[in-house]
């Protein structure tokens, strides 16, 4: 009995990741949409020291649900296995899409990992080199969720780069 509780718990959890997965698909969808369909000023790119790392894990996890499912021997058992098989497709979908994402500066605002910042929501960014990150609300750093993650650019368009950036800057 407690086996066919923990496997529609677990199936419960499924159902949960699919409807979160489903929102989360939507809006990379919709970011990749507004990347097609603008203009490109200056192409950005994701610093990634660990791109292959999640890969390797989520078919690691893929390889021993499979082994987990070969060895089942009861109801419970499968359900608990099916329910880990579909959080773990999801799961990949999910990081193939984020890792397929592209990063620019936009004729309408800027695409960045996970998000789009228009023109209104750019307060502040920070140039170092070859790199930048751009921080989307009034708060800068005091704010986790306004500052992004660090993106390279080519420094020949570094000038191009600030000149669009001051113009859209909000004081």
């Amino acid at each position: 009995m407690i086996g066919y509780i923990v496997g529609a718990a677990f199936l419960a959890l499924a159902a949960a990741c699919i409807i979160w997965g489903a929102f989360v698909i939507r809006k990379l969808v919709r970011l990749n949409g507004r990347f097609k369909h603008a203009i490109v000023l200056i192409p950005l790119y994701k610093k990634y020291k660990w791109q292959w790392v999640m890969p390797i894990l989520m078919g690691g996890c893929l390889i021993a649900d499979i082994v987990y499912l070969s060895i089942a021997e009861g109801a419970s058992d499968y359900m608990v296995g099916a329910a880990l098989l579909v959080i773990i497709v999801m799961m990949s979908v999910i990081m193939a899409m984020m890792m397929l994402t592209k990063c620019a500066v936009l004729d309408s605002g800027i695409v960045v990992p996970y998000r789009f910042i228009e023109w209104t929501e750019l307060y502040d960014y920070k140039i170092e080199d070859s790199t930048i990150f751009f921080m989307g609300d009034a708060n800068g750093f005091d704010t986790l969720g306004a500052a992004t993650t660090k993106l390279t650019f080519d420094v020949a368009n570094a000038e191009k780069l600030q000149f669009i950036l001051e113009k859209h800057k909000n004081r």
